[in-house]
């Protein structure tokens, strides 16, 4: 037989649309699913080598009607993607870290509700309002704690540093508590070592004994386990180069490999459906605690203990959790009311706009009228133009990873800045603007800090608040080449200079 480009299409996907025997027999019962259209958008990107693998699957009132893959899980060996491939999850295995604190406070043995330092014992958060921070704020990417990114190829020569080691260095906060939003892996390093602390495991093992095991997750690990690392996908940069394999410096935050099937069973139980091969690991009322808004935004999104929240155009509360980092990009969609969720997961960093794209495509198939929803929490922009809370010769510290600099920020009554760390010459401030209540810009220049040097993060991105007759805030070192990305937080404290 000839080989047609429609024969290469097929081979792509074939192994995807073998479901397991009970769910095609529920999955007949309903024949009017037309996913056509996501589809064929997932076969173009494999075959146009806009996409690596991806794997995809939809739940609709208690089973699933669609699992399907595309592509290759491991190109260079051969192997095709299925939707029961494990793929890196990124970001949303913060959702099983906090399903699996849930499960201990559902014990008695946690109080979302308490503060944080009760748990963290001779290892406290530090900084702003620090030991007013509580559980919930660490989960909802409230507490006041920084945003941080490392990457650790296990090709080399350096470890990842132990959560205590991390918090050590890392744990401080930049905002009081409660205030503002900023996407924070320290915080789940953070709930990391509380469970460790209250179950005596590690968070890995808390999460596959407490969550992956009892809900039936046969094709999901926790990436300490090495061993069933030869089943999953590889991870490909945005040239469709692999990633040598790596791990994070906060594994709370972004461990879990899972398939797009065991996405979907995990679906289920947060919509309160279980099936036989699952433990009711929680309550309805402690799936609803996973799910309450914590943090809320300008609009209709909110953070809540794990996930995202918001409403779609035609009103309905969605549930949203995503995942990018290299090699990564995966999205997951709730839609409590009409029993609807679908999952998109793909193994290369370029593709959160596909992603996207197949998710509403996919849950536009179930439900018309569908678009993506606002969940924006970062509050509005606007310019700078010399707004008084803002304008002066500012001089303090900046701290974090084992260093500390002095540190002078001028501000002028024209809307413009400029930044000087120890010695250094002063560096003027671009793209300033206001966002929400916060003085947003960005710099390019080095701090010297172990873990900056080791990562070359020159480009530098400051957010400052008016608190208590100063300027605090973060200063965030960032990098990103094909294949590799870094963001190193310092924290900032400047206190107006004489006249």
């Amino acid at each position: 037989m000839a080989i047609t480009r429609r024969s290469v299409l097929l081979s792509l996907s074939a192994a995807s649309v073998r479901l397991p025997r009970s769910w095609a027999t529920q999955s007949n019962r309903r024949t009017h699913y037309d996913f056509a259209q996501p589809r064929e958008e997932a076969l173009a990107a494999v075959a146009a080598r806009k996409a690596t693998g991806i794997a995809v699957a939809a739940v609709h009132r208690g089973r699933i009607v669609w699992e399907q893959a595309f592509g290759w899980a491991n190109r260079e060996a051969g192997v095709q993607a299925t939707a029961q491939t494990p793929f890196s999850l990124a970001s949303i295995s913060k959702i099983f870290t906090t399903t699996a604190l849930a499960t201990l406070a559902q014990e008695g043995r946690l109080s979302l509700d308490e503060r944080v330092n009760h748990y963290l014992g001779d290892l406290p958060l530090r900084g702003i309002e620090a030991d007013t921070a509580t559980v919930r704020q660490l989960g909802a990417h409230a507490a006041g704690l920084p945003a941080l990114f490392e990457m650790f190829p296990v090709t080399g020569n350096i470890a990842p540093p132990s959560g205590e080691a991390l918090l050590r260095s890392y744990g401080t906060l930049a905002f009081p508590p409660g205030k503002l939003y900023e996407y924070s892996n320290i915080g789940y390093a953070a709930l990391g070592s509380i469970a460790t602390r209250l179950s005596g495991l590690e968070i890995g093992d808390l999460i596959t004994q407490r969550v992956l095991a009892p809900l039936g997750l046969r094709d999901s690990f926790f990436d300490t386990d090495r061993s069933a690392l030869g089943g999953s996908a590889a991870r490909y940069d945005e040239r469709d180069r692999p990633i040598p394999y790596y791990t994070t410096a906060t594994p709370a935050s972004g461990e879990v490999y899972a398939s797009a099937h065991d996405l979907a069973m995990f679906a289920l139980f947060n919509l309160k459906h279980h099936s036989g091969a699952q433990r009711a690991i929680l309550s309805a009322r402690w799936i609803d605690e996973l799910h309450a808004p914590v943090l809320h935004g300008p609009a209709a999104g909110a953070t809540t203990f794990g996930w995202f929240s918001g409403r779609s155009r035609s009103g309905q509360a969605v549930l949203f959790k995503d995942g990018g980092q290299p090699g990564v990009s995966t999205i997951m969609y709730l839609v409590p009311s009409e029993q609807l969720a679908g999952v998109v997961l793909a193994n290369r960093s370029d593709n959160g706009e596909l992603t996207q794209s197949l998710i509403d495509h996919m849950l536009a198939a179930v439900l018309p009228g569908w678009t993506t929803p606002d969940t924006t929490m970062n509050g509005p922009r606007s310019s700078f133009s010399g707004q008084p809370p803002f304008v002066g010769r500012w001089s303090g510290q900046l701290s974090g990873g084992d260093a500390e600099a002095k540190l002078e920020v001028d501000i002028s009554g024209d809307g413009s800045a400029t930044l000087a760390i120890d010695a250094k010459p002063a560096e003027k401030i671009v793209d300033l603007q206001l966002r929400g209540a916060t003085l947003i810009g960005s710099v390019s220049t080095l701090i010297g800090a172990p873990d900056v040097r080791r990562s070359g993060a020159d480009k530098l991105s400051l957010e400052l608040l008016p608190y208590d007759g100063r300027l605090v805030g973060r200063v965030l070192a960032s990098a990103s080449t094909p294949g590799m990305l870094a963001t190193i937080p310092f924290i900032v404290s400047l206190s107006r200079s004489p006249a």
